[in-house]
């Protein structure tokens, strides 16, 4: 962290707000810093270390802001008193044009929330009081109090407010609760490697030259992966497991016991599904799902599915593609709403689709990629986009039991591709080299 916010400081001195550069310098004075920050902060996201983070760089937040998104390297941001920024929104105030890096200021008003997976492109001002709905992409000027969602963003309406009239009390302590957690969550991988380590130092111990420790550590290199494997899934199992104990339907204050159980369980799970890769997009991922918490159905298809176990329920027969997002949290005023989401029989939900707490995916159903469930649908209806806005689809009549109830040929054919797919991942070289 100590390291990204003194890059950011060295590289994008003399930087100016809405401002082109050619790309060689560009990318160097803001995609280094980036790339720096994504590796040391990814996994300790929180207000303690987004204070470090955002006073290396520069950003101007105001108090009583809720930041569950890192910060732009750039430092060209600025929040008003009060608003809220949801998980994985894209802040970083640059994007490259041909050979041009185009750089500008990012503000968000006093009291504005911005959605999930959002982007606000360089020079975007958000108004006080608005609100930008999740997946949305905005360009320029949005006023004060309207609701704003597509790519392109376009007006929708007043911005909603579901949250209380009054903000919760600050209490100092979940913010040492939450720095806590993000040390603790970077450090999940640390105790696993140890565990393996320990297995590869037992087995060289004794060893007459460095010859015998190749051969000997050779040897041990595949309990010691699998040894590390399992504690790094014991330890994530356990411990969401006891992070989903009282979590209940409803509006929580950000800075509360919920809140802080529901903030740790998405950064622990978004860790898992890179440290522990070799469990998701297989057959085994419905089994580590239920393990977690999860309601899930039979014949199930999931990838990396991020998602808050306790408040999910996927149906049978359903199949979650990459990166989807399951049952998240909503920010706003100080509160966090967290509800249900279920993913309905044999229905579909695509790459980076959203399914947000009470929304659903029907049966039969789609959600097409980079698209979000709607909160009430028919079955066997489609959706596209963030808005959703409904597909007409022609059924055709097929044979689908090779896709919902295939022989067991296929089924031994599956378990053993799924069993050699996962050995060069659950290398620690490739896992790295995947990774970044």
């Amino acid at each position: 962290m100590a390291i990204s916010a003194v890059a950011a400081r060295l590289l994008l001195r003399g930087s100016s707000r809405a401002t082109t550069r050619a790309a060689a310098a560009g990318t160097c004075g803001s995609g280094w810093p980036s790339r720096s920050r994504s590796r040391s902060g990814r996994s300790a996201r929180g207000r303690a270390v987004d204070h470090v983070l955002r006073s290396g760089a520069r950003a101007r937040i105001a108090d009583d802001v809720d930041l569950h998104t890192l910060p732009p390297v750039t430092g060209m941001l600025r929040i008003g008193r009060g608003a809220s920024v949801e998980p994985e929104v894209d802040l970083s105030g640059y994007w490259i044009d041909g050979d041009t890096v185009r750089v500008g200021a990012v503000r968000i008003g006093a009291g504005s929330t911005v959605g999930t997976r959002s982007t606000l492109l360089p020079g975007t001002r958000i108004g006080k009081g608005a609100e930008i709905a999740p997946g949305s992409a905005v360009f320029g000027r949005v006023p004060a109090g309207q609701r704003w969602a597509g790519s392109p963003a376009a007006r929708e309406g007043k911005a909603r407010v579901w949250w209380p009239d009054h903000r919760p009390p600050r209490n100092t302590r979940w913010v040492t609760a939450y720095g806590a957690a993000s040390v603790a969550t970077a450090l999940v991988p640390v105790v696993g490697f140890v565990a393996g380590g320990g297995i590869l130092a037992a087995a060289i111990r004794g060893s007459a030259d460095l010859g015998d420790v190749w051969w000997r550590g050779l040897g041990a290199l595949v309990p010691a992966v699998l040894m590390t494997g399992l504690v790094l899934a014991l330890l994530v199992v356990g411990s969401v497991r006891l992070l989903g104990l009282g979590v209940t339907e409803g509006i929580h204050a950000v800075r509360s016991r919920v809140g802080w159980q529901l903030w740790t369980t998405e950064r622990l799970l978004d860790l898992a599904r890179t440290v522990l890769f070799p469990l998701y997009a297989g057959l085994f991922t419905p089994v580590w799902l239920r393990l977690l918490g999860a309601r899930v159905g039979k014949d199930v298809e999931a990838s990396t599915v991020l998602l808050i176990p306790a408040m999910t329920t996927i149906r049978d027969g359903a199949f979650l593609a990459d990166d989807t997002l399951v049952a998240g949290y909503e920010l706003g005023g100080g509160w966090m709403r967290v509800a249900r989401a279920e993913i309905g029989q044999r229905a579909f939900l695509g790459n980076s689709g959203m399914a947000g707490p009470g929304h659903k995916v029907p049966k039969d159903g789609l959600v097409a990629v980079l698209s979000a469930a709607p909160t009430k649908s028919k079955a066997g209806s489609s959706w596209l986009g963030s808005p959703p806005v409904r597909l007409r689809r022609t059924v055709a009549a097929a044979d689908d039991s090779r896709t919902f109830r295939p022989p067991t040929r296929l089924r031994v054919a599956r378990i053993l591709w799924s069993c050699c797919a996962s050995c060069p991942s659950s290398s620690p070289a490739p896992s790295a080299s995947l990774s970044s």
